[in-house]
């Protein structure tokens, strides 16, 4: 969503009631449903019914541009007023408005280091009430996240401040479900915005830190498998092949041998070929993934049939020749040097 308004919003805005509209907005975005939110921003071709300043239908919600403008300047008015110094009966009426500011704009830097002061306060009282507010301040952020926020999927600014949830988590030494944050948060984000460098980074660093826990190092061979298939269902993604990638280098982590890594990357090379083979892909995300993996981790056979489909597809897709001869000749050049292992 543009921060630009036109000419209509901007006249608009004097002749409605902003703390009403302001009020609506606030009680749908903070609703305790304990669920995800699935938040939308209607056009112009979808006009709110007369006297409603947003939709709601259990955890889903729509709300025009109109009238989220309106309520970010109530928003703001109180994060301003209550920055400073915020009494503690006030301290609801600022986490809410921090949340209507960051639904206009993702990037607002100040709100979303508010809404971290505030889980600060938690820390010094009983730890059942600060895990409570992280519960409650994960649903926010993967809600956002999740959403079909063009900006809000792919905002630095969120996943820095998931981020930070997850290193306070660290400290009370609460253990983290990988794999849940993978499919409910990851994938969905990646998916809402295809390429989403944010998104995959995010998860990168998740890998790294939790991959001396048990629990998360055993489950890397099923994230290797789930990451697999989400980027069989988007052979252009880019960001998912790279992460791809990386979970093979790292499977060191799940206490892999030498031959069980080559194994895995076998399997996978198999299946991505299969495809690529079935549909002719072109794409050069996938193309980069082969080579890379097969020059690092690939057996005889893998390089066979790398070279194999090459030649299958070039014959098929005289188009995608330029991509597939440069992955054929990296191959070639670094199948005896590279490895995928630090």
């Amino acid at each position: 969503m543009s921060r630009a308004l036109d000419p209509g919003i901007t006249s608009s805005i004097s002749t409605e009631t902003f703390q009403k509209i302001y009020a609506d907005i606030v009680q749908a975005l903070c609703q305790e449903t304990g669920t995800l939110l699935e938040i939308e921003f209607l056009g112009k071709s979808h006009p709110l019914p007369p006297d409603s300043n947003v939709l709601v239908d259990e955890n889903y919600i729509a709300v025009s541009k109109v009238k989220l403008v309106q309520a970010f300047v109530v928003g703001r008015r109180i994060l301003l007023r209550y920055l400073k110094d915020c009494p503690k009966e006030k301290i609801l009426e600022l986490q809410n408005a921090t949340a209507v500011i960051l639904l206009m704009d993702p990037e607002h830097l100040t709100a979303a280091n508010t809404r971290k002061r505030l889980i600060q306060l938690f820390q010094d009282g009983p730890e059942a009430e600060l895990k409570a507010a992280l519960k409650k301040e994960f649903l926010f952020v993967d809600s956002y996240l999740t959403s079909r926020l063009h900006r809000h999927t792919k905002s630095p600014t969120l996943w820095s401040h998931r981020r930070w949830l997850l290193e306070v988590s660290a400290s009370l030494h609460l253990k983290h479900d990988i794999l849940r944050d993978l499919e409910d948060v990851i994938l969905v984000a990646a998916e809402r915005h295809p390429k989403n460098y944010y998104a995959w980074s995010h998860m990168r660093w998740l890998t790294h830190t939790c991959s001396t826990e048990s629990s998360s190092v055993n489950e890397l061979p099923q994230i290797i498998t789930v990451v697999k298939n989400w980027c069989l269902r988007h052979p252009g993604d880019t960001s998912g092949f790279s992460f791809l990638l990386f979970g093979l280098s790292h499977s060191k982590f799940a206490n892999l041998g030498d031959s069980d890594i080559s194994n895995t990357c076998s399997a996978v090379c198999t299946d991505v070929l299969r495809l690529a083979v079935s549909f002719k892909w072109t794409h050069e995300s996938v193309w980069v993934f082969l080579r890379t993996a097969v020059a690092g981790y690939g057996t005889e056979a893998d390089r066979a049939m790398f070279y194999a489909a090459i030649e299958d597809i070039s014959k098929a897709s005289p188009e995608g020749h330029k991509v597939l001869t440069r992955a054929r000749d990296w191959c070639m050049q670094y199948e005896q040097k590279s490895g995928l292992g630090p």
